[in-house]
């Protein structure tokens, strides 16, 4: 297990596409995915244990782990932005779009197919779907058109949901980032500034169609603000932020915020405003820069793809024995999920290690894919 546990840690680091490293942006990825599975562990344990009405802490802090995801999309607008950004404010040279589309192809779509039509292949033997109920549902997902086509999440893996909002994004972002074309730094913060504040407005008027909850309308305030925290990161910061003690307590403060937000039930939009400064913060704190750039954190938070594909079929597998243990159903629900979790967490860590370095980091060099059909025609 030391062994097995030390050559995942050396294999896990994840390689990018620009060949630019930036721990803190996988040290946010960490919470980001930590905050999805914990809140999944603690969904299937109080709905199936039949829990759900128990308000202790843990869980009713667990439950608004959901946030997880719209701390991805803050991410994405920051890492896609990023090179766009680069070329209009610093004259550098901007993303070749056939490129930059097909990497996105290349790099994301075996990955999710791959999860696809194992979860596809698992599904008969755990409910009562069959493979032509499923069918459907799996070509919807595969072209990331479920969302669209349903107005549903994804019978194959609902965590897809997310994933086809993103796709949106990315087909969307060589046009969205033109904002960086505007020379006056004011004039294009405020801009960001006006559209992050009318978008939550637009979702919210249309918030009684599915298809636009699940949408990019739904969520661009968050794609907008790693626009704003890019803009930040280049022109200010000059891609190297000073540190600074005050930052650490404007860290814990907007942490908390986003905590309190959530439980005081206010609109996710909101949650915005701290969370641009938590990650503000993630960079420019000199005790939460350190945490964020944590080989531990950034590494497992490079593994985010593939542990956001797989976790929930962990959870379900480990938890479905775990609540027949009778001793464990006595216990309250706040212990229970502590002792499932000590279980389960590094289930997940280690089985999505062990799938992110056989599937996806090979996916992450940009010519695999000439390499790969080199070998075949080799072999022929």
């Amino acid at each position: 297990m030391r062994r097995l546990i030390k050559w995942l840690v050396s294999k896990a680091s994840r390689d990018t596409t620009s060949g630019q490293f930036i721990a803190e942006i996988d040290g946010l990825r960490f919470i980001a995915i930590f905050s999805v599975i914990l809140f999944h562990l603690n969904w299937f344990i109080t709905s199936k244990t039949g829990r759900s009405d128990e308000a202790d802490f843990l869980t009713k802090f667990l439950s608004h782990g959901h946030i997880g995801v719209q701390l991805f999309f803050v991410i994405s607008g920051f890492v896609i932005a990023l090179p766009f950004a680069k070329g209009y404010l610093l004259n550098g040279r901007l993303p070749n779009l056939r490129q930059y589309l097909f990497r996105r192809l290349t790099r994301l779509e075996p990955p999710y197919i791959v999860n696809l039509l194992f979860r596809f292949a698992l599904l008969p033997l755990a409910t009562a779907d069959t493979f032509s109920d499923l069918l459907p549902h799996l070509l919807a997902s595969m072209g990331y058109l479920h969302n669209i086509i349903y107005g549903s999440m994804s019978r194959i893996n609902f965590v897809a949901w997310s994933l086809e909002i993103e796709l949106q994004f990315y087909l969307l972002a060589p046009l969205i980032t033109s904002v960086f074309m505007i020379r006056s730094k004011i004039g294009r913060r405020l801009l960001l500034v006006v559209l992050i504040i009318i978008f939550p407005l637009i979702a919210s008027a249309l918030n009684g169609f599915p298809r636009v909850n699940l949408s990019i309308l739904s969520a661009a305030h968050y794609f907008l603000t790693g626009f704003l925290l890019v803009d930040i990161y280049l022109i200010e910061w000059n891609q190297n932020p000073a540190k600074s003690w005050h930052w650490d307590l404007v860290s814990v403060l907007s942490w908390a915020a986003i905590v309190a937000l959530l439980y005081q039930g206010a609109e996710e939009s909101l949650i915005v405003i701290p969370t641009f400064f938590a990650y503000v913060a993630a960079f420019k704190g000199v005790l939460s820069n350190r945490f964020f750039c944590q080989p531990v954190i950034y590494i497992i938070g490079g593994m985010c793809y593939t542990l956001y594909l797989y976790h929930y079929s962990v959870i379900s597998v480990i938890c479905r024995l775990l609540i027949r243990v009778e001793f464990l159903n006595q216990l309250p629900a706040w212990l229970e999920i502590i002792v499932a979790g000590l279980v389960i967490v590094p289930a997940v860590l280690l089985s999505g290690g062990l799938l992110f370095i056989l599937i996806e980091k090979p996916c992450m060099k940009k010519d695999w894919h000439i390499k790969l059909l080199g070998r075949f025609k080799a072999g022929t």
